[in-house]
C-alpha cells in the first residue's frame, strides 16, 4: 500500500464515523480556529530515505549547536535565575520557558463527563459563576455554554465530535453543559500550556462539587504565585537535590538526545506535528469498565500481588501488538504529577496548575511493553525514582524547567510516541451518582496510540487516541483492551464486555 493510499484510508475510515455520529443530536462544536492542515500529511518513502543519509551529519550539527546553547541557559539559571529552583519555584513548566509553553498552549485538553442525573439550567449556571469568582477567573479566561440534547445521545458521540473542537473564544478554559431528560455531560476544553491533565479533571470537579453543595461553598482549586489563600513552592528537601552538577549534567544529555532525535526528523513532515498540525485523521475511540467488573477486576489484580499500573500497562501494550496498524519500537511515554510529592504545602489533589514531568524510553512493543515482568519492573524503578528524587525523574524534572524547548527530544516524531496514563483512582461528588470521565488532547496532537486510564466513583475509564491507527481499528483496540484487562487476571470476559 503506497502513502497516498493509507493516508485515504484513514481519512475514509474516520468520515464514515463522522456520518455515522452526524445523525446523532448532539450539538458539533463547530469550525476549528486553529490551523491544522498541511497538504503532505506524512513523510513519502524516497523523502524517508534522504532523512536517512542526512541523519548523521544533521545530528553532528546540531549537537554542536544545542551544548553551548544548553551550557548558556545552565549558566544564566544559575548566576541569575536561582538555578533549577529560582525556575522550577511553582511549576514544572515555568512561565519563563517561553517556546515550550507557546508549543503546549496549542493543545487542549477535553474533558468529558457523563453524570446519571438532569441538571437544573439554572442553578448550573449560577453555581459556574460563583466557581469562576471564587477562583478568580476573568470573563476572557472561561466560557459557559449550555445546550439541550435528547436521551439518545451517548458518550460516544459526544466525545468523537467535541474532541475536533478547540477553547475559543476562552483563552483558558472553556465549558460546555449539554442538558438531557435523564443525563448531563459537561465537556471541556483547556489549555494544556496552563493546566495538565490531573488539573483539568480538578476543574470540572470543583464545577461540580460547587452544583451539589451550593453557590456558597465553591472550592478554591486555583494555584496562582503569591496568592496567601493557595500557592504552592519546592520543598525545602529537594531545593537540595536541584544541584547545579546535576543540571550541568544534563546539558551534555539533553544536547545529545536532541541532536539524535532531531537529526533524524528535522527536515520531516513529521516535525510540523509540534506546531499543532497533526493530521487530520487523529481519531478517538472510548470504553469503561462498570462499578462490578471494575471491583472484581481491581481485587483479582490484588489478589496476584500486582499493581494496576503495570498491569494495565502490559494489556495495553498486548492490544496494541495485536493491531494490523503498529509500531515495533516506539517511544514509551509517561508522566508524573508533582504536585503532591514535591510541592508545599501538603494538600488533597483537588488543585489546578501544572506539575506535570514527562519519561521516556524506547521499547519493544512485543518483548518487553506486552510483558507484565518488564512493566511490573518499570513500575517499580519509576516509584523508586519518584521517592528517591533520582535517576530518569531527576534529570527529567531539571531538564523540563530548565532548559524547555531544548529538552523535547522524543517529540521530534510524535507519531511514535506510545503515550501511557494511568491517573489512579479519582472521585467526584457523591451526589452526582457516579460519573464517568473521558480525557485526552484535542485533535492537535499526534501520537502512534494515547492511552489515558483513569478509575473515577469506582469505574475504570479508558481512553484511545491516536493519529497512525485508522478510526475503526481503534474502536476494535479499545475493545480488546478492555477484554484483556479482564481476562489478563484470570476472570472470564464473556458477559462483561
Amino acid at each position: 500500500m503506497t502513502t497516498g493510499d493509507y493516508n485515504l484510508l484513514l481519512e475514509d475510515d474516520r468520515a464514515s464515523f463522522d456520518r455515522k455520529y452526524a445523525k446523532g443530536s448532539c450539538p458539533p462544536p463547530g469550525k476549528s480556529r486553529k490551523w491544522n492542515y498541511l497538504p503532505i500529511s506524512r513523510t513519502s518513502q524516497i523523502h524517508n530515505t534522504i532523512l536517512l543519509i542526512c541523519w548523521i551529519p544533521l545530528a553532528i550539527l546540531l549537537f554542536c549547536v544545542a551544548l553551548p546553547i544548553n551550557i548558556v541557559i545552565w549558566a544564566v539559571a544559575f548566576l541569575f535565575q536561582g538555578g533549577t529552583v529560582g525556575k522550577a519555584r511553582s511549576l514544572t513548566q515555568p512561565r519563563s520557558n517561553i517556546l515550550i509553553r507557546t508549543l503546549l498552549s496549542l493543545i487542549d485538553v477535553i474533558n468529558c463527563v457523563e453524570i446519571p442525573k438532569k441538571w437544573d439550567k439554572t442553578k448550573a449556571a449560577s453555581c459556574f459563576e460563583a466557581f469562576r469568582l471564587r477562583n478568580k477567573f476573568s470573563d476572557k479566561e472561561v466560557k459557559f455554554e449550555m445546550l439541550d440534547i435528547d436521551e439518545s445521545v451517548t458518550k460516544a458521540e459526544v466525545f468523537h465530535k467535541w474532541h475536533q473542537g478547540d477553547r475559543h473564544p476562552a483563552k483558558l478554559h472553556r465549558v460546555i453543559v449539554l442538558f438531557g431528560p435523564a443525563k448531563t455531560f459537561i465537556v471541556t476544553l483547556t489549555d494544556f500550556a496552563e493546566y495538565d491533565g490531573t488539573s483539568c479533571f480538578n476543574l470540572v470537579k470543583g464545577f461540580v462539587q460547587t452544583y451539589y453543595d451550593g453557590a456558597d461553598k465553591a472550592p478554591l482549586v486555583r494555584v496562582m504565585e503569591n496568592n496567601p489563600e493557595l500557592d504552592l513552592q519546592l520543598t525545602d528537601d529537594l531545593k537540595d537535590k536541584l544541584t547545579a552538577g546535576l543540571a550541568f549534567k544534563c546539558c551534555f544529555i539533553q544536547a545529545f538526545n536532541y541532536a539524535l532525535m532531531y537529526g533524524r526528523w528535522l527536515l520531516s513532515r513529521e516535525i510540523f506535528d509540534l506546531l499543532g498540525c497533526a493530521s487530520p485523521t487523529v481519531v478517538a475511540a472510548i470504553e469503561t469498565l462498570d462499578l462490578e467488573v471494575n471491583a472484581e477486576v481491581a481485587a483479582a489484580v490484588k489478589k496476584k500481588g500486582m499493581k494496576m499500573f503495570p498491569h494495565i500497562m502490559s494489556t495495553s501494550s498486548k492490544t496494541l501488538s495485536q493491531l494490523k496498524t503498529k509500531i515495533d519500537n516506539p517511544i514509551l511515554l509517561t508522566q508524573v504529577s508533582t504536585q503532591a510529592r514535591y510541592y508545599k504545602p501538603k494538600v488533597e489533589r483537588n488543585v489546578c496548575g501544572n506539575w506535570l514531568v514527562g519519561l521516556g524510553c524506547k521499547a519493544s512493543l512485543d518483548t518487553e511493553l506486552s510483558d507484565p515482568s518488564w512493566c511490573a519492573k518499570y513500575y517499580s524503578n519509576l516509584i523508586n525514582h519518584i521517592e528517591s528524587f533520582s535517576g530518569e525523574v531527576a534529570k527529567s524534572f531539571t531538564s523540563q524547567a530548565l532548559f524547555g524547548f531544548m529538552g523535547t527530544a522524543f517529540w521530534a516524531n510524535p507519531r511514535i510516541i506510545y503515550w501511557f496514563n494511568n491517573y489512579g483512582i479519582r472521585d467526584m461528588h457523591k451526589d452526582a451518582g457516579g460519573v464517568t470521565y473521558h480525557w485526552g488532547p484535542n485533535y492537535t496532537v499526534a501520537t502512534y496510540c494515547l492511552i489515558n486510564v483513569v478509575s473515577c466513583d469506582g469505574r475504570t475509564c479508558i481512553t484511545l487516541l491516536s493519529s497512525v491507527i485508522p478510526q475503526g481499528e481503534l474502536v476494535e483496540a479499545a475493545k480488546m483492551m478492555k477484554r484483556l484487562m479482564i481476562e489478563e487476571v484470570g476472570i472470564d470476559s464473556k458477559n462483561r464486555v
